[in-house]
């Protein structure tokens, strides 16, 4: 997964010097994101219990196709989680007591997002120009861990498993959809810092038997060059 990312960064990199005459058609850079994630679950035994603070970053490629719009990919490192509450679960605290129980789990849970969206911009406004963006990003599960604590009816008896990775219970694949809206800040030439807040919607599962999404609720700082 390391020779994806560097492959990933080289190829930006190649693209960006050799564009480097004409900064306006394409552009890159570096950017953070923190914000709350949660899952929402789709099934009728899992209820919603928590959202957890997730953070990413990540390395950003834009191509401008006109002078008011240009398209943007990259990609993120996340780290999302949430927590759900199934309820009907036989659990084995012992060999002698194998109860009805309600399940409990917190999920962290790490992605590599290969976002696709539209930017549309304003013309620069006082050194400031801003935009909306809208598409989607397809994920690839990187690792997770959860905790899941074991509560029988009426409460006699209590378990909390902890496992350290999740492998194949995650979905390797998952798709979102994804807007924002924000503003860059000239730094001069074509360096600019950049503010933005976004929404990532979830669209796939995110583990093989919990019918839960993740969602992400952004604020994200970089800087493009």
């Amino acid at each position: 997964m390391k020779k994806i990312v560097f492959a990933a960064i080289a190829l930006f990199l190649i693209l960006g010097t050799a564009h480097a005459q004409d900064q306006k058609l394409f552009r890159f850079g570096l950017s953070g994101s923190a914000g709350m994630s949660w899952m929402k679950p789709d099934q009728d035994s899992l209820e919603y219990q928590g959202s957890k603070f997730g953070v990413g970053y990540g390395f950003v490629g834009e191509l401008n196709i006109a002078s008011n719009f240009s398209l943007v990919t990259g990609f993120d490192v996340s780290y999302i989680g949430g927590k759900l509450q199934q309820a009907g679960v036989v659990h084995a605290f012992d060999s002698a007591n194998i109860l009805l129980s309600t399940k409990n789990s917190t999920y962290k849970l790490q992605y590599l997002d290969i976002p696709f969206t539209l930017k549309m911009k304003t013309n620069e406004i006082n050194y400031i120009v801003y935009y909306a963006r809208i598409g989607g990003s397809f994920g690839i599960a990187l690792g997770g861990k959860a905790e899941d604590e074991f509560v029988s009816i009426g409460g006699a008896k209590n378990e909390t498993i902890n496992i350290d990775k999740l492998g194949s219970d995650m979905a390797f694949m998952r798709a979102n959809f994804v807007i924002g809206a924000g503003f860059e800040y000239s730094l001069g030439g074509s360096t600019t810092a950049l503010v933005e807040a976004s929404f990532t919607n979830g669209l796939t599962y995110l583990l093989d038997d919990t019918k839960a999404i993740g969602n992400f609720m952004a604020l994200k700082f970089g800087i493009m060059f």
